[in-house]
């Protein structure tokens, strides 16, 4: 044992302090290799994320800072939708902030999700453009003759005459601001002016990023995720998705890969979507930009920014989980803390919703009373209308019995007239006769007003 002591006294100095500094320089090293290659932060004033706190105190809507929501778009806290499963809607969100730079990622997440298994439209539409405002017009809610860049998820079917590509059909369109957007060629135009889906090679894909509800495999949490670069110096355009759901992804589907392509050297992003005859509901969980500078492979450090995002929620659950430490020393105290504030969050939580579902049940009773009474206001003027038609029945048949016994006279009394001109009365008798036929004519004449107007109360 002295011997040992004796020998790492004699050590040099130099080695010993090499040995125990070599873990922290790999340790070092290991971090300088992570944080190099760690993904880029978001952009925040072009990107937004669920969940939307925000209330404008005037309106009492939800509102995203450094973005404008219009037509019939609507923030709702977790999602902002677009257009419902409703008829002739057009809704937009646009960024109020130009971006500036030639080489950047795009992640959005979407739902697009309605009752209908076949018959469904109209679809979305991403923009890089340079107008700043969002004008309403007919593709996917937006106006013609944009300059910049469009990206179209169509849902709807159109007269197919050169494309025969298979619906939903997703692709990308440039714009100088001079063509007309024609989808699926529908219209015969001068080819230098107009704008068709699917003319270039490589800028479109048939995907179904659409899910229909009646399945019993879909619900709220089936989304699609969208993932966009583009390099100015290489003038590459590429998109890709994959499906999600809880504790599931999808593979990445490799939809475009568009060479030569030229956008703008500053731009406005923006969201646009429409429904026509055919309808689902649109809705937008996040969108993300992030620079792509200096960044050799685009694919990895997008999954990297996702793995980020996985191990910040999972770290907010492991708040609850037992550390290794505490578990030996039985040191609980930490954990039943985070337990008990999550319990009361989550009871807050139940009781918000509670109450929310209390205020709904209610305004539907109360709905459902007011149609109630409507309708039994409509069954009492049915009842009304009813009775007066019986008794209208009831009137005419007397008044029939009352023409036939006047019928009967009459003739009775052509007969006794017919009869005093034979035995030779006198003109007094003939003037009686006369002014008596005379009275029953405007008789008649007034029982047939009567019933004209009868008629025309009734209806």
């Amino acid at each position: 044992t002295s011997q040992r002591q004796q020998r790492r006294r004699d050590m040099p100095q130099s080695h010993a302090s090499t040995s125990r500094t070599r873990p922290l320089v790999l340790a070092a090293g290991c971090f300088a290799a992570a944080a190099a290659q760690a993904p880029g932060a978001p952009i925040m004033k072009h990107s937004f994320m669920a969940p939307f706190e925000a209330v404008n105190d005037f309106t009492g809507m939800r509102v995203i800072s450094d973005w404008e929501l219009g037509g019939s778009a609507v923030a709702h806290r977790g999602f902002v939708r677009l257009t419902a499963e409703k008829q002739s809607q057009k809704g937009w969100i646009a960024n109020r902030n130009s971006f500036e730079g030639g080489e950047w990622s795009l992640a959005m997440e979407l739902r697009a999700t309605g009752e209908s298994q076949y018959l469904f439209g109209d679809g979305l539409a991403i923009w890089f453009t340079t107008a700043y405002d969002v004008i309403e017009g007919p593709v996917f809610g937006r106006e013609d003759y944009w300059t910049g860049l469009g990206i179209f998820f169509d849902t709807f079917q159109n007269v197919d005459q050169q494309h025969h590509h298979k619906h939903p059909y997703i692709y990308a369109m440039v714009n100088d601001g001079t063509q007309h957007y024609v989808p699926d060629a529908e219209k015969k135009l001068d080819k230098a002016k107009q704008i068709l889906p699917g003319a270039h090679d490589n800028s479109g894909c048939s995907f179904d990023f659409r899910y229909n509800e009646a399945r019993q495999d879909v619900s709220v949490l089936n989304h699609t995720r969208v993932h966009i670069t583009y390099s100015a110096s290489q003038r590459r355009l590429n998109l890709r998705l994959q499906q999600t759901s809880v504790g599931h992804d999808g593979e990445w589907y490799q939809c475009l890969e568009a060479k030569d392509v030229e956008l703008p050297s500053s731009g406005y992003f923006a969201i646009s979507s429409a429904t026509g005859d055919l309808v689902d509901n649109h809705d937008i969980m996040h969108f993300v930009v992030r620079g792509t500078e200096g960044v050799d492979n685009v694919d990895q450090d997008h999954q990297a920014w996702l793995d980020q995002q996985k191990a910040l929620a999972a770290m907010q659950q492991s708040e609850l989980d037992l550390r290794p430490a505490e578990a030996v020393q039985r040191d609980y105290a930490r954990a039943l803390a985070a337990h008990t504030a999550s319990l009361k969050a989550l009871s807050a939580s139940v009781d918000k919703l509670q109450q929310q579902m209390e205020f709904q049940l209610a305004s539907i009773q109360a709905g459902v009373a007011i149609a109630r009474t409507t309708v039994d206001d409509k069954a009492n003027e049915l009842r009304e209308v009813k009775e007066r038609v019986e008794k209208e029945s009831s009137s005419a048949k007397v008044i029939s019995e009352l023409k036939k016994d006047a019928a009967d006279e009459m003739k009775q009394m052509k007969t006794e007239f017919k009869e005093a001109l034979k035995s030779g009365g006198g003109v007094s008798s003939l003037s009686f006769y006369f002014l008596l036929l005379l009275i029953v004519a405007l008789g008649g004449v007034g029982y047939n007003r009567y019933r004209k107007i009868m008629k025309s109360h009734l209806l």
